[in-house]
């Protein structure tokens, strides 16, 4: 059939599941998936199966069959509308094999080879751009807040998530759910919380190894770098292809105050140990995976410079969303100037200019209305962390109207 060019194939092949125990058609989608009376699939409670074959994600093959452009999926259109490449572009290029052949015309495919899984919220960070709903830290530290103020925490979000964010450890039908999946699975992807500190993933894989499935499977990684156990290399030599991405948006100082808890001398001592064993262990392959957010985009050339001594496979640039107050699409009139001025002015490598423009397209799509909430944001973190965004990121800081 002739494909609209705006037809995404992740409906057809991929679920991700949430770190609350829900679901969605990929991890930028804006929308958990539903059942048709409105409530939310859980996989507590259905299987991946169920969900997939769900009236909801008929509904959004249908759409992207007919050349729409489903309202859940604004954030890859609001990049495309940036020049750069979506998580659907993206996809298509990265999965282009299995794109070759999924059934676009059926509602009901049996297709399920890609599963994004974010196995609950546990997480040893509170980085600046995250919060409750992937990180049990962060969950810790908002209810910390309103037991300082004095406050009732029971109806708290951050306590709904700490809670909602245990759910693959007290779901046991859920881990045999994917071990049935495990003949048909090609790729899985495993992010946060921090998936090397959710010990349960790693007896999948060892159960995948037994079955002999491993070997049909593909494994990308999002990591924080400040976990490392050598016991994960003899499982991951089983594998295809491992890809483990290290989520590293800034450097020495500023790092460790954007990922609060994370140690820089240790990141890189992770990421070296990395770069040997696959010397070794030729399937695994590495990138740098860097958020692009309102903290960082003044400094990203030095994260870059930093980058290229590394030896990374390559490096991606992730364009943060949400929380909309960190976006660079609202930062101030002053910090989008200031900005701006310095990424043109840059000579950037042929490999990343790009990119680059792209990321000032994005800034000029802006409008800076969530200057409040960002700088509400960062003074509550600031004061119960003893830290000063202005002594780590002074220019972006004065530019976003933050004064400590």
């Amino acid at each position: 059939m002739s494909l609209p060019k705006t037809i995404c194939g992740l409906p057809w092949i991929s679920i991700e599941t949430s770190p609350v125990g829900t679901a969605r058609p990929c991890c930028l989608a804006d929308d958990e998936i539903t059942k048709p009376d409105g409530t939310k699939y859980k996989l507590t409670e259905h299987t991946l199966e169920e969900i997939y074959a769900s009236e909801y994600m008929q509904d959004l093959r249908q759409q992207f069959r007919r050349g729409e452009k489903p309202a859940t999926c604004k954030r890859c259109w609001a990049e495309e509308d940036a020049g750069r490449d979506s998580k659907r572009i993206n996809s298509s290029v990265r999965l282009k094999d299995l794109y070759k052949q999924i059934e676009w015309e059926n509602d009901t495919p049996d297709q399920l080879w890609f599963i994004d899984l974010k196995l609950g919220n546990i997480c040893n960070l509170k980085c600046r751009i995250c919060g409750s709903w992937s990180s049990s830290k962060w969950a810790q530290e908002e209810i910390d807040y309103c037991t300082d103020r004095g406050e009732d925490k029971k109806d708290h979000l951050a306590l709904t998530m700490l809670k909602e964010g245990q759910w693959p450890r007290k779901s046991p039908n859920f881990w045999q759910n994917l071990e049935t999946l495990l003949p048909n699975i090609k790729y899985f992807e495993f992010t946060g919380g921090e998936p090397f500190l959710i010990r349960e993933h790693f007896d999948l894989l060892k159960t995948a190894i037994k079955t002999g499935d491993s070997k049909h499977i593909d494994i990308h990684y999002n990591t924080n770098a400040t976990t490392w156990d050598e016991e994960f290399v003899d499982i991951w030599r089983e594998f295809g292809r491992v890809d483990i991405a290290f989520s590293i948006d800034n450097v020495g100082k500023r790092f460790e105050y954007e990922r609060y808890g994370a140690k820089w001398d240790r990141a890189e001592e992770i990421i070296k140990r990395v770069h040997e064993v696959q010397k070794e262990v030729t399937n695994i392959t590495t990138q740098l995976c860097f958020t692009i957010n309102i903290q960082n985009v003044y400094y990203i050339n030095e994260l870059l410079d930093w980058a290229d001594e590394q030896g990374f496979g390559n490096v991606y640039f992730n364009m943060l969303h949400d929380p909309a107050e960190m976006c660079i699409k609202n930062m101030t009139p002053e910090a989008q100037a200031l900005v701006k001025v310095k990424l043109q002015a840059h000579d950037w490598k042929p490999e990343y200019k790009a990119e680059v423009d792209n990321v000032i397209r994005f800034i000029e799509n802006g409008s800076g209305d969530k200057l409040p909430m960002f700088n509400e944001r960062m003074y509550l973190a600031d004061q119960w962390r003893k830290e000063k965004f202005t002594d780590t990121h002074p220019e972006i800081a004065k530019a976003m109207g933050y004064a400590i």
